[in-house]
């Protein structure tokens, strides 16, 4: 009887400290593993973003190869993501819901097998010259008193496999060719003026690709209904505009003669200016790198650039798939 005694108190003992215990648990379990990638800030996270890329460095995709994976890719990058479903890590998916290029990438994971659960991912980019420092992780909300018993070992359980992730992400980058993008000869041009047709729209430049392809299309269509053909590259002018985040941005298709708009599409003219011109090669998002150049060239040459701007899209991106051979012509005004 005493030992039938003993073992009832000492399993009421334990039962006690198992919901006492958490309650002083913490309520947020949190795994981060960093590494450092021997590519520019640019390509990194481009390539984290790219969830086309994903299966290739996934560390659970990699465990259960047979597993079904859905893309879905935006053009804004935010509401991308993936799903999954497999026989050994289950079903569930993953959605980017914030960012900030070269800076942070926020997404929500969701589990729906075997176990229905959300946790927040946050990826943070750093630049370290040529190289970039990123760290990888996810935080999650632990109910009581089951899952705060979990959270203790959760860092020692995951963990590996965000390491294991990280390197196979870094050799996937690394191994990647440059998409940083190279500036060609910066020259001074007499530009000859052009006619077109174009939608000016106030948008954030986080949705600047899904925007751009919207308006090409719309102008597309109407000049087909009208029998009128595209007579050159199509350009973009990216318009000043005070609230921060925002630009006014102006897609354009060139035309032979003038003709009338309708709605939102107008007839534009570019006046005969001088100007200064870069051809950039690369990827449409590593452009900057050209506008910073032909800032320097006028600068050392002592000239004055006047008005807004432009870029003239000279490589259909849908016939070249190597993108180191896109080809954009970037043109200041100057006086």
């Amino acid at each position: 009887m005493k030992f039938l005694k003993w073992l009832g108190v000492t399993i009421l003992a334990i039962v006690i400290l198992f919901f006492i215990i958490p309650i002083f648990l913490p309520s947020v379990s949190q795994v981060e593993r960093s590494i450092n990638i021997n590519k520019h800030v640019d390509m990194v996270f481009e390539t984290a973003t790219n969830m086309d890329l994903r299966a290739k460095w996934d560390p659970w995709i990699e465990m259960d190869p047979k597993a079904e994976i859905v893309v879905n890719m935006k053009p804004e990058i935010i509401g991308s993501g993936y799903s999954w479903k497999g026989e050994i890590i289950g079903e569930g998916e993953v959605e980017i819901l914030k960012l900030i290029p070269n800076e942070i990438i926020k997404s929500k994971i969701r589990f729906i097998a075997p176990q229905a659960m959300e946790s927040d991912i946050t990826w943070k980019f750093k630049s370290n010259g040529s190289n970039t420092d990123i760290s990888w992780g996810f935080e999650s909300k632990l109910s009581y008193p089951i899952k705060k018993w979990f959270g203790l070992f959760m860092d020692k359980s995951l963990g590996s496999s965000f390491e294991k992730g990280l390197s196979n992400f870094k050799s996937l980058v690394e191994k990647l060719p440059d998409t940083k993008g190279r500036t060609g000869e910066i020259t001074q041009i007499q530009f000859k003026g052009i006619k077109a047709v174009s939608i000016k729209e106030k948008c954030s430049r986080q949705k600047l690709s899904s925007a751009m392809f919207d308006m090409y299309t719309d102008l597309m269509v109407y000049l087909q209904k009208n029998d009128v053909e595209i007579e050159g590259s199509p350009f973009a002018i990216y318009h000043p505009c005070d609230e921060e985040g925002f630009t006014f941005l102006e897609c354009a298709l060139p035309i032979k003669n003038k003709m009338k708009g309708k709605g939102k599409i107008k007839y534009i003219e570019l006046s005969k200016t001088k100007a200064i011109m870069a051809s950039h090669f690369g990827h449409f998002k590593t452009v900057n790198t050209s506008y910073l150049a032909i800032e320097e060239y006028i600068k050392e040459n002592n000239l004055k650039a006047i008005g807004t701007p432009w870029e003239m899209y000279i490589t259909d991106p849908t016939k070249e798939f190597d993108q180191s051979k896109w080809e954009t012509h970037v043109l200041f005004p100057i006086e």
